[in-house]
Order: structure tokens, then sequence, then C-alpha cells
């Protein structure tokens, strides 16, 4: 079996609370922590705060989450810098994935062309993380860009394998009604970044995730099957950072990441031992 290493999602703590997401994430047990890109802003100038706040919990950065336009040809240049420099955030650092997903709801599925945008502005993103020493993850969003099986069959076969990988989140496969233990197992070599988000089985909940309070189910008590997912994960020997993502929950958030925490170690079936 590979090394799991648990990581908590920074977001639900807001774009003015990075230092307390940091302490309150340490305190729940939890070995990394993953941010949204926006902190790349907050703290590249100031890098060295950063760093030193992360080392007086040992917690590591598991990754950065950036939205992309990447059907956008016009924009193109601009959506490869912008991923560029958060790399470069995440490089400098010494650790964590770039996690880039599709920025917007995509109103009708792509042609051809718009196949190809995507593939090589994701494929750029990936060799200027190679550049900066760390991985580029595309992950796949409900209604989003490649939210099939086939799609995202396609998206891989289109773009170098050596700079792009997949991450997968539990919430937006079930929402797209794809099985997460099932993608987990097809795309096992190319699979990089797990998150694990729980969703309300609610058909009339939106088919999209919100990070409004209240729109999540509580971690484990959702639609995910989480057990089989982590079966997945162990029997491919998966190696790398599973992040827990309780955006939308009511609780606060140190008390949402605690009970996600601790639902990981006692029941999701990947520390069955």
């Amino acid at each position: 079996m590979g090394e799991i290493r648990l990581s908590c999602y920074a977001a639900p703590w807001g774009g003015e609370g990075a230092i307390k997401a940091i302490t309150d994430i340490a305190d729940c047990g939890f070995e990394g922590l993953e941010f949204p890109s926006g902190v790349v802003q907050r703290f590249e100038d100031r890098l060295h705060v950063f760093e030193e706040i992360l080392d007086t919990t040992s917690l590591k950065l598991s990754g950065l989450l950036q939205s992309v336009n990447l059907v956008d040809k016009e924009k193109a240049d601009e959506q490869v810098e912008r991923a560029a420099n958060s790399a470069r955030f995440a490089g400098a650092t010494g650790q964590g994935n770039l996690i880039v997903c599709h920025s917007e709801p995509l109103a009708e599925a792509l042609d051809d062309d718009g196949w190809t945008t995507a593939a090589a502005i994701i494929e750029e993103i990936g060799f200027r993380c190679r550049d900066f020493g760390i991985t580029l993850c595309f992950m796949p969003k409900a209604r989003h860009l490649a939210d099939t099986d086939r799609d995202i069959k396609r998206l891989l076969a289109m773009t170098n394998p050596e700079v792009v990988s997949l991450a997968v989140d539990t919430a937006e496969l079930t929402l797209s009604d794809l099985d997460p233990a099932k993608i987990v197992k097809t795309h096992a070599g190319r699979l990089k970044s797990v998150r694990f988000r729980d969703v309300s089985g609610s058909k009339r909940r939106a088919e999209i995730t919100s990070s409004r309070p209240g729109t999540a189910p509580q971690f484990g008590r959702g639609a995910v099957k989480f057990d089989a997912a982590s079966k997945a994960l162990i029997d491919m020997k998966y190696d790398g950072w599973i992040t827990v993502d309780i955006s939308g929950e009511s609780a606060s958030p140190k008390d949402a990441a605690a009970a996600g925490h601790r639902y990981l170690l006692r029941r999701s079936g990947l520390y069955p031992y």
C-alpha cells in the first residue's frame, strides 16, 4: 500500500482566515492543507511569512486549487500565466500539486476545436508546473469540462501523461452520475490527487456543489460511497494526498474538519487495520 496523507481544504475559513485555517487544521490532526489559489495574491510577496506559519504547525501545503477558463482561446496566454504564478508559489514551498478545474459550467458540449484548445491550455500549464517542480492535476466538475468517463478519457488521451495528471472529487463525480471507485480504478495510472467531499443525495439539490453553509451534509452522511472509493485507492496502492473538503457544511469549519478527520480514520475504510 502506498502512503496516504490526509489534508484539509482551507476555503471554508474564508479569504481573511488563512492563519486560523492553518492552526485549526493542524489541531484537527491533518498532515497538510490545500488552499484556493487566492492565497497566492495574499502571500506571494511574503512567502517567508507563509512558510513560517506552516513550520510552526508542521503542516505541508498539499496543493492549490485554481479555476481556469480552459476553452477561451483568446485568453489562453492570460490563463496559463495565472496558473503558472500559482505553480511558482507552490514550487517555492517545495511541495504540493496545482489542481486545475474549468471555471464555469458549459452551456453546450465542446466541439473538436474546443477540446483542442482545452487540452493545449492544460498541457501548457502542466509544462510550466514541471518547471517549478510540482504536478498539474486536472479535476473534472459536474456540468463543467469532462464530466463523463468518456470525456475524462478523451482529455487524458489528448494530453501528455508526463505533465498532466488527474484529480478526482468524490462529490463532483457523484453529481455527474459517476462512481468514484470506478473512476479511481479506471484512471489509476494518472491519478495524483484525491478530494473527499460529500454531497446530498436529494434530487431537489442543484447539480453543482456549493460552498454556502447548509448546502452540504455532514461528512459521511451524504450520497458519496467513501468506503468503496477508499477500497479502490487501497487496491491501487495510492500514494499521495487525500484532501477533505467540508465546504457547504453548516457546522463551524473547525468542527466540520474534525468530524471529517474522525470519519476517515474510523469509518471510511482507509485504515482497515
